[in-house]
């Protein structure tokens, strides 16, 4: 008798269960879609993390237009330029006419609006563009540049306050096969946006049997020409690298230079010497300990500064700046560009805490200066050296000796006729010039010289590099 109770309530709650659920069923049937939640479901599901990095990043990228001057026949063929031609043809590809226009990108690195950029995009530019995300223009000024980098860092001419800046990933770590983000302006379009993953992280690229780039990133997210110079981000939306090319029949393979390289390129231009007309003196720069782990380190100390006389060195770890942790290297030299004279600096290091003064940066004498920053010990030339070395000239300056520093195709007795394109006559030349070096620039300089043939004396133009130090 239980059993058939127990059937028959079992029974009664199967028909129960199935009549509601054909009542549910109606009911749902004829209620009208909402459409704003289905709406909301979406996006939710669209908004993904590489959207959502893309928010982050792309208010810092911007376009880079430049009127430029092509002169070819005028091109050096064996140097720095032709390597990079011949690196990436089809992004550096010579043009025939004798101006043209450029299209690029680049991403803002403080809000003063300093700009990080390939050196390709704006090489040889008459005059540059600089389009904000928004839409906004403004004019802009290359602040250096290194070609064989592929790097140059600009500036914004009055720009609007409180630019957004690029997030910079400063932890060092990659990983291959992590998704990849390459922002920037293709052909002139307005912020566009490829995704890929990380292909490599040390591709070697070689020019004559001599490597060129050791540490080049690379990803299969398409880098257009125009691309050239935009951030590559990763997918917290942070700057791991700067979009630099793809092979010519290989689209697919792109390249970016490392974050590394440019923070520590970048450190050698954000400085208060170039930026605050004011020396501090110190050059930092990242740096592996022994187990690996990146640091920040003193790269160099510049010569006659507060740092020097302070008795700072090489290769001390930076621990904290004015009391603050120094946790990427982009974000001190940040704050070493707003430095002004009198500033009270606190430096703690690893060989122990110092406290210095910014400095005013004095004209000095120029031949003291120029021993300091080109490492040329220079004297005036007088009658009896122009007739004891046979030279034409009734003035100049002459190099009194070399120095330890002093490039070896300099020899005792070779005299300065330019630096860059100033003609050097005197010492007030030399000054006006030396106002306008910076740390880490280079600058061409042409020297007369003696040269002996088969016993005779011969005079002769020599051509060198000089790297402000």
């Amino acid at each position: 008798m239980n059993v058939k109770k127990s059937s028959f309530f079992l029974i009664c709650f199967a028909i129960i269960l199935i009549f509601a659920a054909i009542l549910y069923h109606h009911r749902t049937a004829a209620e009208p879609e909402r459409p704003g939640r289905l709406l909301k479901i979406g996006q939710s599901r669209r908004r993904n993390e590489v959207v959502r990095a893309i928010e982050k990043a792309l208010p810092a990228v911007v376009n880079i237009s430049t009127e430029k001057v092509l002169d070819n026949e005028n091109m050096d063929d064996s140097g720095d330029f032709s390597i990079l031609q011949q690196l990436f043809d089809k992004f550096l590809r010579s043009q025939k006419s004798a101006a043209g226009y450029s299209l690029g990108s680049g991403c803002i690195i403080d809000p003063s609006g300093l700009i990080v950029t390939n050196a390709h995009v704006v090489d040889r530019a008459a005059r540059i563009m600089i389009t904000l995300n928004g839409g906004k223009n403004y004019g802009a000024e290359i602040i250096a540049d290194d070609p064989v980098n592929d790097i140059a860092l600009l500036k914004i001419s009055d720009p609007p306050p409180n630019l957004p800046s690029i997030r910079c990933d400063n932890s060092g770590r990659l990983y291959l096969g992590e998704t990849v983000i390459a922002v920037g302006n293709p052909f002139g379009l307005d912020s566009s946006i490829t995704v890929g993953a990380l292909s490599g992280t040390r591709r070697r690229f070689t020019y004559h049997g001599k490597v060129i780039f050791s540490d080049i990133l690379q990803t299969d997210a398409i880098v257009y020409p125009g691309n050239s110079g935009g951030p590559l981000i990763n997918i917290d939306g942070e700057m791991i690298g700067m979009n630099m090319s793809s092979y010519e029949n290989a689209p697919g393979i792109g390249f970016a230079i490392p974050l590394s390289r440019i923070e520590n390129l970048l450190a050698k231009w954000m400085l208060p010497e170039r930026f605050g007309l004011c020396s501090l003196g110190i050059v930092p720069a990242w740096r592996k300990d022994e187990l690996g782990q990146r640091m920040i380190v003193i790269g160099d100390i510049l010569p006659g500064s507060p740092a020097a006389r302070a008795g700072l060195r090489k290769g001390l770890r930076i621990i904290r700046f004015n009391g603050r942790k120094t946790p990427d290297l982009l974000a001190l030299s940040r704050r070493l560009i707003r430095l002004r004279k009198n500033d009270a600096v606190t430096l703690e290091t690893s060989g122990g805490t110092f406290h210095l003064t910014v400095a005013p940066l004095l004209s000095g004498d120029p031949l003291q200066t120029a021993k300091e920053k080109l490492a040329l010990n220079l004297t005036p030339l007088t009658p009896a050296l122009t007739r004891e070395l046979g030279y034409p000239l009734d003035s100049g300056l002459l190099v009194a000796d070399r120095m330890a520093d002093t490039p070896p195709e300099i020899r005792r007795g070779d005299l300065l006729l330019k630096l860059g394109s100033d003609a050097i006559r005197n010492s007030n030349d030399l000054a006006a010039r030396l106002k306008t070096l910076h740390y880490n620039d280079r600058v061409p300089a042409v020297f007369l010289t003696t040269v002996v043939y088969r016993g005779r004396s011969y005079l002769a133009k020599r051509n060198v590099t000089l790297t402000v130090r």
